[in-house]
């Protein structure tokens, strides 16, 4: 687990970001999630769209600023880093895209606010699964699924120009 600050929103809290691997209930947490349960007020993101912590904290930071605007898009902040994530403005195929799925075996997880012992405590009980360093996302990251849900040519290969198109791409809707 890593936590940083956003330096733009220092009084929102820390933000956490978690990954997981080798995850057995992904079904079990969305069903969860659609139901509306208050105890995962996680965003709970498929790593295989997850090529590095900078692709989550520009959409957290765009979340915490339409929060903190009364702007948000979907009913909550988590919800809305994963819709933040995809480049598209329809919501549920955001979230179907980058939320979780039930086959999901690898797992982001971003918590705006709260202690991070507590966080990362609460997460252990919630989900089966191994925590891993959220340096690990590229290597669990489905290239050729970031590529088609970002429009990115075949022919591009280097990480780091893919990532800046995908930052290109969220900061890009959340200016349009």
């Amino acid at each position: 687990m890593q936590s940083f600050t956003l330096e733009t929103y220092p009084t929102r809290g820390q933000i956490h970001i978690l990954f997981y691997k080798n995850v057995s209930n992904a079904a079990d947490l969305r069903k969860r999630l659609l139901s509306h349960d208050q105890e995962l007020s996680y965003a709970f993101i498929d790593a295989k769209v997850v090529l590095d912590k900078f692709q989550l904290l520009i959409a957290t930071n765009d979340a915490v600023h339409h929060e903190l605007n009364s702007s948000l898009i979907t009913h909550n902040i988590h919800s809305e880093i994963v819709y933040n994530l995809s480049p598209t403005t329809n919501i549920s195929e955001s979230l179907r895209r980058f939320g979780i799925a039930d086959s999901s075996t690898s797992i982001a997880v971003v918590k705006v606010g709260g202690n991070s012992e507590e966080v990362k405590s609460h997460l252990s009980t919630l989900i089966h699964g191994e925590e891993s360093d959220i340096k690990d996302f590229s290597s669990f990251a489905d290239i050729s699924k970031i590529k088609k849900y970002y429009k990115i040519d075949d022919k591009i290969n280097d990480q780091n120009e893919i990532l800046d198109m995908i930052v290109g791409s969220i900061a890009v809707k959340s200016v349009s």
